[in-house]
């Protein structure tokens, strides 16, 4: 895994300090290309291939094209076997250099043949053209600036390294709103950062250097359909065969392998998978005394494999210490402390020799893990009138205890839109220039609003609320100098998924029924009948009344002006505040928000003061 750079005009000093800014994403090996067209950086963190074979900027034998590569592509060894016999031949073991001949052979048709995550740039001297591809759902970042005035165009694996060119940007009003409202981050092509785009999941682009043109086209979409027409049991032995071979792959590393463990049921699945194969170290957060602790289970997966397990107790304490460092690495707002703790693992994994880290990462919205998809899920029941299988999946839910969420969220669903709409609206902490028309609203909450049954609120996730989650298990592997591999979202495993009918997914009232039945025998009973959904739940209502965190909501936003006044209400934040800390009311959503995006004004824009 890797940080990849670059602008185009010649700029050594300015490249370097862009490479500068990224050196927690590459410590093993740094380098530069430039001539009178490009600039391109390279931070590698050696994961194939630790030779200097790797190095990059990477060309081919005639020096034609270069390319600076952030990514595994796990099926570049037949690939390569392809490539030898169309007579390419290699100089190193790497990856990367199967994805540039692969480039160089296929064009943007390489992507459809690549099995990974990745985000790269290739520059055709020849042609004087950049491009640059992200993989099918956005699990590695790519980050672009255009100033068509200028004719300035500037990219980066993260932020903050644009930002060493002083660019014109500001808090991007629209998406500050969006947070507030919906805690979502990544459901545009913008950012927090007026000015700073991304380049889409699922496309590539290619950038003119002589005309200075910008063109991005879609390679990959995702589009539930049902069209699989085998049984249930059919289902179940094609999805165990995919997943088993997508952990396999994911192991294929010449440094150390380890698995995150949460003890639900996506985290258990891999170690288990991994157990059949070879033993490596797990990785976990705990939180003593707390009722949503998993350590319970965190023992059953550790037990039943035999593997190492190591665990780290997330504090407030250490939060606090660690505020702005994870702020600024996130580079933008997040909505809660739970994005701590996977920090806090992936540390853990790397003190404990560990470079390579597998995590459950997607599955929830690719299987419907979320109690609230149940309620999708029987509001289709009742439109299409399949009263039996209705009251079927009602009872099943009521035996299982678990049908509170589920019944309320399709109570919501049948609302009005501008009832479901008001209800966030009433309990945000907008403030009133935000609430007002003049700020134009995203098409997040009418895309979420258009689902109309389970495969829609699926296929909904995975284009609008995945990519959050991906972006801060990039920046907080790579922040620890680890990389994180996700074998739910195998691109096989999507498409396989994304064509079955809805009841193979919610089954007698079981979210990922499907899963839960694929993995009988292989991870633990205790674990797969677990009805409940944590993660990295953190005690974070706690820890906003303990006393570091008290002082910091009064230093921030009782005693001063708090720079985030423009966007939030700062009256009924006070109030919250209040009520929080002093009346066992639990604000601690709204709270944790007000605080990453007050530390994020004060990290990025706190000349507005």
């Amino acid at each position: 895994m890797c940080g990849i750079n670059g602008f185009n005009w010649k700029d050594e000093y300015l490249i370097e300090r862009m490479n500068s800014s990224l050196r927690h994403r590459g410590p093993d090996d740094e380098g530069v290309y430039a001539d009178e067209e490009v600039s391109l950086g390279h931070l590698r963190l050696s994961i194939i291939d630790l030779s200097k074979n790797g190095h990059q900027p990477m060309s081919d034998d005639q020096r034609r094209f270069y390319i600076i590569y952030n990514g595994e592509v796990y099926n570049y060894r037949l690939l390569r076997e392809e490539l030898e016999s169309l007579g390419y031949s290699f100089k190193s073991k790497t990856d990367t250099e199967v994805v540039l001949y692969s480039f160089i052979q296929w064009k943007e048709g390489c992507l459809e043949r690549f099995n990974g995550m990745f985000a790269f740039v290739i520059y055709d001297s020849a042609n004087k053209r950049l491009f640059l591809a992200r993989d099918h759902v956005g699990i590695k970042p790519l980050y672009y600036h255009f100033d068509r005035d200028h004719k300035k165009f500037l990219f980066s694996s993260e932020i903050p390294p644009l930002l060493e060119h002083k660019i014109n940007t500001a808090p991007n009003k629209k998406l500050i709103k969006d947070f507030l409202l919906y805690n979502i981050t990544d459901h545009t092509e913008e950012t927090f950062f007026e000015g700073i785009m991304k380049i889409p999941r699922g496309c590539y682009a290619t950038f003119d250097l002589t005309q200075c043109e910008l063109d991005i086209k879609e390679w990959y979409n995702i589009e539930y359909e049902e069209k699989f027409a085998g049984t249930y049991e059919e289902a179940i032995s094609t999805f165990k065969d995919l997943i088993e071979d997508s952990v396999n792959i994911r192991l294929i590393s010449d440094v150390p392998v380890g698995t995150c463990l949460s003890g639900g049921i996506d985290s258990s699945t891999i170690a288990c998978l991994i157990d059949k194969s070879m033993k490596i170290k797990t990785f976990s957060a705990v939180y003593e005394g707390f009722e949503r602790d998993e350590s319970k289970y965190i023992s059953i997966v550790a037990e039943r494999t035999g593997m190492e397990n190591y665990r780290t107790q997330p504090t407030p304490e250490r939060l606090q210490k660690d505020l702005l460092r994870i702020v600024k690495l996130i580079a933008e707002p997040f909505p809660s402390a739970s994005i701590y703790a996977q920090n806090c693992v992936q540390e853990l994994a790397k003190g404990n020799g560990v470079t390579v880290v597998l995590d459950g990462q997607g599955a929830d919205e690719l299987l419907a893990g979320y109690h609230y998809f149940l309620g999708f899920y029987l509001v289709d029941l009742l439109k299409t009138f399949k009263f039996k299988r209705l009251a079927s999946e009602c009872l099943n839910l009521i035996k299982g205890r678990n049908y509170q969420i589920g019944i309320q969220f399709s109570l919501y669903l049948m609302l009005p839109y501008i009832l479901r709409k008001n209800i966030f609206l009433h309990q945000s902490l907008l403030s009133r220039e935000l609430r007002s028309d003049s700020i134009a609203p995203t098409e997040y909450f009418r895309n979420f609003s258009n689902c109309r049954s389970l495969g829609q609120s699926l296929q909904f996730h995975l284009l609008y609320r995945l990519e959050q989650l991906l972006k801060w298990e990039d920046r907080n592997s790579m922040g620890n100098q680890t990389e994180s591999r996700v074998p739910f979202l195998d691109y096989r495993i999507i498409e396989f998924v994304s064509g079955l009918p809805d009841e193979y997914i919610i089954r007698e009232g079981k979210t990922k029924a499907l899963l839960r039945d694929a993995m009988t025998g292989i991870v633990p009973l205790e674990i797969l009948e677990r009805r409940d959904k944590i993660g990295y739940e953190t005690p974070e209502a706690d820890w906003l009344r303990r006393e570091g965190f008290q002082r910091l909501l009064e230093d921030w936003f009782l005693e001063d002006e708090p720079l985030c006044r423009e966007y939030i209400d700062v009256r009924k934040l006070r109030q919250q505040i209040n009520g929080h800390v002093y009346r066992n009311k639990n604000h601690a959503r709204n709270l944790w928000k007000a605080i990453f995006l007050e530390a994020w004004l004060k990290i990025f824009f706190s000349q507005m003061a």
